[in-house]
């Protein structure tokens, strides 16, 4: 970068994490902050993605069923219309492509930590091969493992430690490490050529088969040329430490070449997204459960309203602290509720609540509860739902620009 491009830049951003939530936050900075300079350190030697499919709603597409699925007979439930799915990678590959800026991906790149010692100072980036690199504004999509909310909560704690209070310092460290959720994924890609043609008719259509303490999500992807299938199981019971690799192979008497089991963990609750000069995004801030499929869609709102905070004209390196400020007070809370969400939908689904928790899994499997309650899970999952069809982040707009465009230098 010449002399003269980094006069003209009104700040530079380092976003850690090339996943989905930083590449929306790039992308949205390319489109409206061209004053404003990013780099994304990505610690993996190449964009990759874990998971398989993505569904969005709600735009023209497929009904989505749900139905009972632990029963000898499937017992229909409800059906929600409009859903649009995709394979994972092929988002991210497009994603990638339309940055334009080869240059400014670093791959490899593993944060440490990072430090910032002045209000208007360069932070510095450390990363574990030993490289350092600086930037005006840290921004962490790097998962729920995130090092960067490891730093800033851990730093939260030292400060409540240095004025004494140990209660909060405790409270603030607890933050940094992400929970075991007491459930375990099952997921890949079935090739539908290697189905029955009643099985892959039956798992065209895409649909989630609730049970007791588990479920199953199928859905086409790739044009049908395969299904996404992720088979959940909720132990009772679980403790918030899982011990063991949270993702690996697995093996299994299947149409999945290459499935992989998957402990899910979540972000406990946070206080605030935002210390200083740095800013959470996506699983980084509110990683959650995927009952509602709406992790990547949050991830792509923050990124989106951060964009839309570093691009008014009213923030500067000076008031950058006030503008991530705006950034929480609008994401935060949203978000959050996502997350709530998503944990109620998922004890919906393994039948744990509104009158399923007294029915056993023997019971369940054999049929023998009481009808009416379909309809209370009907109602239930609705009432879970419906924020999706109601509510969407461009509504934030207007308030937002009121807001940042009161800030001072």
């Amino acid at each position: 970068m010449s002399s003269t491009e980094s006069q003209s830049l009104k700040f530079r951003v380092a976003i850690i994490g090339g996943g989905m939530g930083g590449l929306v936050l790039a992308l949205s900075l390319k489109k409206y902050a061209p004053d404003v300079r990013y780099d994304i350190y990505e610690s993996a030697p190449e964009l990759t993605e874990v998971g398989a499919g993505i569904g969005m709603s709600p735009v023209s597409g497929s009904t989505v069923w749900f139905r009972k699925g632990d029963e000898q007979q499937v017992v229909d439930i409800c059906e929600f219309p409009d859903l649009r799915t995709f394979h994972r990678s092929i988002l991210q590959k497009l994603l990638a492509k339309h940055l334009d800026a080869g240059d400014q991906i670093h791959f490899a790149k593993r944060l440490s930590s990072y430090s910032e010692t002045e209000p208007t100072e360069p932070i510095t980036l450390a990363f574990k091969d030993g490289t350092t690199a600086t930037c005006d504004l840290v921004v962490g999509s790097d998962g729920v493992r995130s090092a960067v909310r490891r730093t800033m909560f851990n730093e939260f704690a030292d400060e409540a430690a240095k004025q004494g209070d140990d209660e909060e310092a405790a409270q603030f460290r607890e933050k940094v490490e992400p929970i075991f959720s007491g459930q375990i994924a099952y997921r890949g890609l079935a090739p539908a050529s290697a189905l029955t043609p009643e099985l892959s008719a039956f798992m065209r259509t895409p649909q989630i088969l609730v049970g007791k303490y588990g479920q199953m999500t199928m859905y086409p992807v790739s044009g049908g040329d395969f299904i996404n299938v992720a088979a959940i199981k909720r132990i009772p019971g679980a403790g918030p430490v899982y011990e063991g690799p949270w993702v690996e192979n697995t093996t299994g008497e299947a149409a999945i070449p290459d499935p992989f089991c998957w402990a899910m963990h979540a972000v406990r609750e946070l206080p605030t997204y935002i210390k200083g000069r740095a800013a959470l995004v996506g699983d980084a801030a509110h990683a959650q459960l995927p009952h509602q499929g709406a992790g990547v869609g949050q991830a792509f709102e923050d990124g989106w309203v951060l964009a839309i905070v570093l691009s008014h004209p009213a923030v500067t390196l000076a008031n950058l602290p006030a503008a991530l400020k705006v950034y929480d007070d609008v994401r935060r809370p949203y978000s959050q509720s996502v997350v709530r969400g998503s944990a109620n939908n998922g004890t919906n689904y393994h039948l744990c609540r509104a009158g399923w928790e007294d029915v056993s899994a023997e019971d369940s499997r054999a049929g023998r509860y009481p009808r009416e309650l379909i309809g209370v899970l009907e109602e239930e999952l609705r009432k879970q739902t419906r924020w999706m069809y109601t509510s969407s982040v461009l509504d934030e707009r207007p308030g937002l620009l009121e807001r940042l465009g009161a800030l001072t230098a």
